[in-house]
């Protein structure tokens, strides 16, 4: 990827990140915990800028494979679609039923008591693409030795962390560290890369005859 639009992608990376992390807190800061959130007054449209800010982060995902170039690359791939395929299968798909399904159930005769058919089977294959891709990419991080390594500490926390089954607003935990790390990582494209300075060579001096 050229320089350019590396650094576009690290904008939008950085950008979506925040968005993203602040529209989850200020959901469940502004409507609370369990499913009494779903019916706040103000759940939706925070959570809508929450899955704006997911849409951002996957629109500049490419800077995550930049930021390695050549180093590691395998494993960089891979951990980008540990990245991608829960942001759009969990953070986006599952999160528009939670921003926009579940509070008009909220308002015409209640939430469903249990999850809907399928959606399990829907999730299943998410998680076991983080699990194995946020590990790979760890490794990535340790071997290309580009990033920091408790970038890497923290890649490997995300997966563990997210099949721990945790509720309420806690249960966003994994998705924020994500998002500390993929901000850290736009950081670093963004970085201003050092320019070689050239060598001047010492003027020779001719002894005449």
């Amino acid at each position: 990827m050229d320089r350019t639009p590396a650094r576009l992608a690290a904008w939008t990376l950085l950008i979506g990140s925040v968005v993203a992390s602040a529209g989850y807190a200020a959901a469940f800061a502004a409507d609370g915990n369990g499913d009494v959130r779903f019916s706040g007054s103000s759940w939706t449209a925070l959570y809508t800028v929450a899955l704006l800010g997911d849409v951002l982060v996957v629109l500049g995902l490419p800077a995550l494979v930049h930021v390695h170039g050549e180093r590691a690359r395998r494993l960089t791939l891979i951990g980008y679609a540990g990245v991608l395929v829960p942001l759009v299968v969990l953070n986006i798909g599952e999160g528009s039923i939670e921003a926009f399904v579940k509070p008009y159930l909220a308002t015409h005769g209640g939430l469903l008591k249990s999850d809907l058919p399928g959606l399990a089977a829907y999730e299943a294959p998410a998680l076991l693409v983080m699990l194995v891709g946020m590990i790979c990419l760890a490794v990535a991080v340790f071997r290309a030795g580009v990033l920091p390594r408790w970038l890497g500490v923290l890649f490997i926390a995300v997966p563990l962390l997210g099949a721990a089954g945790l509720s309420g607003a806690v249960s966003l935990l994994p998705d924020y560290l994500l998002f500390v790390g993929l901000f850290t990582v736009s950081l670093h494209v963004l970085r201003p890369a050092r320019a070689a300075e050239p060598v001047a060579a010492a003027p020779s001096r001719t002894v005449a005859a």
